[in-house]
């Protein structure tokens, strides 16, 4: 038995036509008659994955950088951001000029508009009512707790002092995605200790798991010590030293080929590009 962890973003949906392609549903369905497990590892947070999980009913869905797993109806781990820091992060959020995202299991929350950088703000804003209606205008409100946050400035021209925040942040593993946007994960989650946590659950060995990725929030997953460790064809290339395949885009068939000559044959072994 094997267990295969499965980012989203990139990995299962197409990053410009934000569909499933038939022959990873088919993939992943493949799999789980084959006897394996199944698991979702996303950086999304529980309140945006609905849709993901009707589509492919996996095992088990690790959520928001593994500051949560789900294992059937099962919650084997979760991690909030403890009450008093949530409102100092918000404090800090402010103090600095930046715009952020909080991200709960019950919802996502902007900041009232107007945004400090509109132009990419909105746009994240516009992307995510394609899956939730986020929360505009209750940033503010002390009733709640988040998972984890994301940070947004313009590197062209930047109004924000994103230095000293990330200095009042050690707690945080601050992954930095490129074009100004920065994912905020409380120490010590991520995605790779969700997988080990997984596996430990099930008692599977690190040869018998694969991870399939392509962005720097997948890092933790390829340096976890999993033994076959797949990648996208678009990707972040500072992953590719650690990849031991190389797959095809996402709307190529990539997960469905990958996993045939991967987990449906032999483990990779050796790097193949």
């Amino acid at each position: 038995m094997k267990a295969l962890f499965f980012d989203i973003d990139g990995t299962l949906i197409d990053n410009e036509t934000k569909q499933v392609p038939k022959s990873a549903l088919k993939a992943i369905k493949e799999a789980k008659a084959a006897g394996h497990l199944t698991f979702i590892n996303t950086g999304r947070v529980e309140c945006i994955i609905e849709n993901i999980k009707n589509r492919f009913n996996m095992d088990g869905y690790i959520c928001g950088c593994g500051t949560q797993i789900v294992i059937g109806d099962k919650t084997i781990f979760e991690k909030r951001i403890e009450h008093n820091r949530g409102i100092e992060i918000k404090r800090l959020l402010k103090k600095y000029n930046l715009d952020s995202i909080l991200e709960a299991r019950q919802g996502i929350y902007f900041p009232a508009k107007p945004f400090v950088y509109p132009e990419i703000t909105e746009r994240i804003y516009d992307a995510m009512c394609s899956v939730i209606e986020p929360s505009l205008g209750e940033f503010d409100r002390n009733d709640y707790e988040f998972d984890k946050f994301c940070i947004i400035e313009d590197p062209r021209f930047s109004r924000s002092d994103i230095k000293s925040f990330i200095d009042e942040c050690q707690d945080f593993d601050i992954i930095d995605r490129g074009a100004g946007f920065y994912e905020c994960v409380p120490k010590p989650c991520s995605k790779g200790k969700a997988v080990l946590q997984v596996l430990d659950y099930y008692n599977i060995a690190l040869e018998d798991a694969y991870v399939f990725g392509d962005s720097m929030n997948d890092l933790p997953m390829f340096t976890c010590g999993a033994k076959n460790r797949i990648l996208l064809g678009e990707h972040d290339t500072a992953l590719e030293e650690y990849a031991t395949f190389f797959a095809k885009k996402v709307s190529e068939d990539g997960i469905y080929s990958a996993m045939k000559e991967t987990t449906f044959s032999k483990a990779v072994t050796e790097t193949i590009r």
